[in-house]
């Protein structure tokens, strides 16, 4: 067993088999002293083995031995026994009786015993530690013993498990206990070729190490390292790195949007836009259960297959890096990145249909339109204001506004339709300028506000006198476009009367001319 356990981990049937001859030849020892020596320590005993070769002499002798045991024959002839013996002697000196015995081999059995008595006392002595290995194992051989070896190495895993179809290398370390450095190390995946690295010094001069360096593998095999008269055999699992699954956001807004709770949102292409002053936790989750992790260099504890960071506050645009490690030791193949891009609060936007950017009204007309508000975190309210121009003329000019709707924080688009009358909001006649505006949530924030609208506002005595006047302009526009015809229209009978005199003339041919090609201005409605 000793000598095998240097050679490698001896199997346990082996052992038992070792150990099965062991126990056979120790129980041969009392069954040969009682065949050899209890079973032939007397005379008759003797005789009749010598009586399994010689039939003759044996039984002979055995008649003999009765004959010199018996008192009666001896008393009635003592001179017949002893001529009977010497006749009988006489026959058996003509015979070699040491033919008729089995060859001894007690000296040599003796002297082999003594020779590995001697050899177990010297391993004993020179090796105690492996000998005592080598006891353990031979008379327990049922029990999983761990083999001695003269090379120690610090403990392995029994089953590895690498990245799939990736390069990967196995750090052997000796222990500060063994007594031989080998020079190198050597192991080999299955079939494919050894790979073999020569000792470097570790930390410790006393403990060399070696850096094993394999080929990717995409199939399970057996790796088999041998160090010294060390052996060991590893499961080699090649297995995909843990991958992103998910990547969720959960955004706590800035408190003056007034929205309570969080936000989820997928960020797992990899970058996230968020406003300014929110609060956000980001949680990944991988494709299987992790054992430590990292979060922008922060060490993270796990749960299962999910790792969140801390809750971080935007304040500016920054990375965020994840990096984790599964229960088998996986890690991912790069930390991935996530853009966090910190983005003000934009300002609302504003559109308005159906109100003219000018227009005379009476003081009693409405006005109908509408308005439609947009922001990116709730419209807070939408209004309408106005300003008196004549400041001339009007002693006190308008000024003031009007709340047309109110929104919420969670209103992030509002539509709906206003209404303008001057009476109905005490507007007295007089020119004015009009504008919407939309409010948001941030503070200090200035009102957003639509292009300007001009009304003249005028009662109902104003409002005859202007038309009065713009009838009258547009009298004199009519006048004016009918003497421009007429002076048109005359200009072409003279060229075409003069076109008609001359029949020959290059002009005939080139000359077109028709009236109603002749632009004519839009009389006003």
């Amino acid at each position: 067993v000793f000598a095998l356990d240097r050679l490698g981990d001896t199997p346990r049937l082996v052992r038992l088999a070792i150990f099965a001859a062991t126990v056979g030849f120790c129980a041969y020892v009392p069954v040969a002293i009682h065949r050899w020596v209890w079973r032939r320590r007397k005379l008759e005993q003797l005789a009749r083995l010598l009586s399994l070769r010689y039939p003759s002499i044996g039984d002979q002798l055995l008649g003999i031995i009765e004959l010199v045991r018996s008192e009666s024959e001896q008393a009635r002839s003592r001179a017949l026994c002893e001529a009977a013996i010497a006749q009988v002697a006489e026959q058996a000196s003509k015979k070699n009786l040491l033919d008729a015995v089995p060859h001894p081999r007690h000296r040599r059995w003796a002297a082999l015993a003594i020779a590995g008595a001697l050899l177990v006392a010297t391993l004993g002595a020179l090796f105690p530690e492996a000998t005592a290995n080598a006891w353990a194992r031979l008379m327990l051989p049922w029990k999983d013993t761990p083999r001695y070896t003269f090379t120690k190495v610090n403990p392995l895993p029994e089953v590895l498990v690498v990245a799939h179809g990736e390069p990967f290398s196995l750090h052997v370390q000796l222990d500060s206990g063994s007594r031989r450095h080998p020079a190198f190390a050597e192991g080999k995946v299955g079939q494919q070729q050894a790979v073999r690295a020569n000792a470097n010094a570790g930390e410790q001069a006393e403990t060399p190490a070696f850096e094993l360096s394999f080929p990717g593998q995409i199939e399970p095999g057996t790796l088999v390292l041998d160090v010294g008269d060390y052996r060991q055999k590893i499961r080699i699992e090649p297995t995909l790195r843990p991958e992103l699954v998910s990547l969720v956001a959960r955004v706590t807004l800035p408190d003056y949007l007034g929205r309570d709770g969080s936000q989820t949102k997928d960020v797992r292409g990899g970058s996230v836009s968020l406003v300014d002053g929110s609060r956000a936790v980001f949680v990944a989750t991988a494709s299987r259960e992790l054992s430590q992790a990292m979060v922008d260099g922060e060490a993270r504890t796990p749960e299962g297959k999910q790792v969140a960071s801390g809750e971080k506050q935007i304040q500016e645009t920054r990375k965020l890096e994840f990096s984790w490690q599964d229960r088998f030791g996986l890690t991912n193949k790069e930390p991935f990145a996530l853009g966090i891009n910190r983005r003000e609060d934009e300002a609302p936007s504003l559109t308005c249909e159906d109100l003219p950017r000018q227009k005379v009204v009476l003081d009693t007309e409405t006005l109908k339109f509408r308005v439609a508000a947009q922001d990116d975190f709730g419209i807070k309210r939408v209004g309408v204001e106005w300003q008196g121009l004549d400041s001339t003329t009007i002693k006190d000019p308008a000024k003031g506004e009007r709340i047309l709707a109110a929104g919420g924080p969670d209103r992030e688009n509002l539509e709906l339709s206003g209404t303008f009358s001057a009476q109905s909001l005490g507007i007295s006649p007089q020119p004015i300028q009009l504008r919407i505006f939309a409010e948001d949530y941030l503070p200090e924030r200035e009102r957003v506000y639509s292009p300007v609208y001009t009304l003249y506002v005028l009662n109902a005595e104003q409002h005859a006198i202007w038309l009065t006047e713009q009838l009258s302009k547009w009298h004199r526009q009519s006048l004016e476009v009918r003497d421009k015809e007429m002076q048109l229209y005359e200009t072409n009978r003279q060229l075409r009367e003069q076109v008609e005199s001359d029949p020959d003339s290059p002009d005939r041919k080139s000359t077109r001319l028709n009236s109603s090609h002749i632009p004519l201005s839009r009389m006003p409605s």
